[in-house]
């Protein structure tokens, strides 16, 4: 079937077929069970046979081999025993998928599923005894995996489940300054995941992967704090409030800050929480093309007052104040400048912090950060004075590369030091980008 795929597009298929191979003392390698049958010729097998049933030193190793138009994903198994021809008997349970597709979520369920057919062998031959039920099994498992991504085998007393997990890209880097948000407190969707649509009845849908921002339907995605979590995820999730950045969130635990690192960037792959910067009223923001969907977005107009509501106050915000105050903040105007201007209408009304998170997460608007530039000039004269004995070496910092808040995590110094170290000093610029 021609497509417009090709191999490392990124893209997943299905499971196109699953067929057992075993090596047979007098025929040597063959497909032994298929389902569908003869999906995987005799031709095409013999081909690859010798990857399929692979030399010792590559056996119990996941592996792949794409060719011939198809994408096999393989855990070759050896058993010794004396109960068997040549004292060993060899097979393989394999996924068949297409040329283009990405297979990497398939490899655990692969492995998991050979050991699991390792184990029945060695207690009740079930594999090699040519069971009536294998054509049965992995129709099941063929169907349940791509239908629903999961699947449950019962055989006996014996019960295996297995799951294609969701693969995806390592997240950037967590620094110390980095603050952490849980994404179901602000109505995000999971990542990898599309987000749900209403539509009113009768009406007929036109919006795209973009108009909402929402929870699966099928998968509510809430952070349930009395899970099987590990220690140190316990110790932080109460103290993830969207303000509090991670140095602060270690020295609150006592844990070490490597380890509070390593516990968000997990909860940042599984899409728990997300990353924004420290929010400080000396900070800039500036209104992104995206703030105009909560002109028209109705649901977003709900949450973002839901959101800001303060807890004691039992009338909601007015939607006018809440866009003013943000189609206020622009570059060269701080939020505490924003705040002061608007003091009548923010007043008790609603929580301004809640709204910069709310805002960024969104991306309806983005912070401004500062980059101090150490420029060499002759004709002026050096600024720095006895602070820098505060923070020795501060100026190889001053390279544009480090924003505020990094250096102040490095140099382990306030920002109202920073802040006088650049303005003392006529060799330092300010970028904000």
């Amino acid at each position: 079937m021609e497509t417009g795929y090709y191999e490392g597009c990124g893209r997943e298929g299905p499971i196109r077929c699953i067929f057992l191979s075993e090596f047979h003392p007098v025929a040597g390698p063959k497909i032994s069970c298929q389902f569908p049958e003869d999906y995987v010729s005799k031709e095409v097998f013999d081909s690859i046979s010798t990857y399929i049933i692979p030399k010792p030193q590559i056996q119990k190793c996941t592996m792949t081999i794409n060719s011939l138009g198809h994408k096999i994903i393989g855990y070759p198994i050896r058993i010794e025993s004396s109960r068997y021809e040549r004292n060993m008997y060899l097979f393989n349970v394999c996924f068949v998928c297409d040329s283009w597709s990405k297979t990497v979520q398939y490899e655990p369920v692969v492995k998991k599923l050979g050991e699991h057919l390792t184990l029945m062998e060695e207690e009740t031959r079930f594999v090699s005894s040519g069971s009536t039920k294998l054509p049965t099994l992995l129709a099941h498992l063929l169907h349940d995996l791509n239908t629903f991504r999961r699947a449950t085998l019962v055989e006996g007393d014996t019960v295996m489940h297995l799951k294609v997990l969701e693969v995806r890209k390592d997240p950037p880097p967590v620094h110390d300054y980095d603050v952490p948000v849980l994404i179901a407190s602000v109505g995000l969707p999971r990542p990898g995941r599309p987000p749900r649509s209403r539509v009113a009845p009768g009406a007929q849908s036109i919006s795209t992967s973009q108009d909402r921002l929402d929870f699966d339907d099928e998968e509510p995605f809430e952070i349930d704090m009395d899970s099987e979590w590990d220690l140190t995820t316990r110790q932080l999730l109460p103290l993830i409030n969207g303000y509090n950045h991670v140095s602060k969130l270690a020295a609150d635990t006592n844990v070490e800050k490597t380890l509070v690192k390593s516990c968000v960037h997990n909860l940042v792959y599984y899409g728990v929480v997300t990353l924004i910067p420290v929010l400080k009223f000396s900070n800039m923001y500036r209104a992104t093309p995206n703030l105009s969907r909560l002109f028209s977005d109705e649901e977003m107009q709900q949450s973002c007052l839901n959101f800001v509501q303060r807890g004691d106050n039992k009338e909601k915000p007015l939607l006018q104040n809440v866009l003013r105050v943000l189609c206020a903040l622009q570059q060269g105007t701080t939020l505490r400048t924003v705040c002061e201007r608007f003091a009548n209408i923010i007043g008790t009304s609603f929580d301004v912090r809640r709204l910069v998170v709310f805002a960024q997460l969104h991306g309806l608007i983005r912070c401004l950060k500062r980059y101090p530039v150490y420029i060499r000039n002759a004709n002026r004269t050096n600024g720095f004075n006895s602070r820098l004995e505060v923070a020795p070496g501060i100026r190889r910092l001053f390279t544009g590369s480090h924003c505020a808040d990094e250096i102040c995590c490095i140099a382990r110094i306030d920002l109202p030091t920073l802040d006088q170290i650049i303005e003392d000093d006529p060799n330092v610029a300010v970028i904000w980008r």
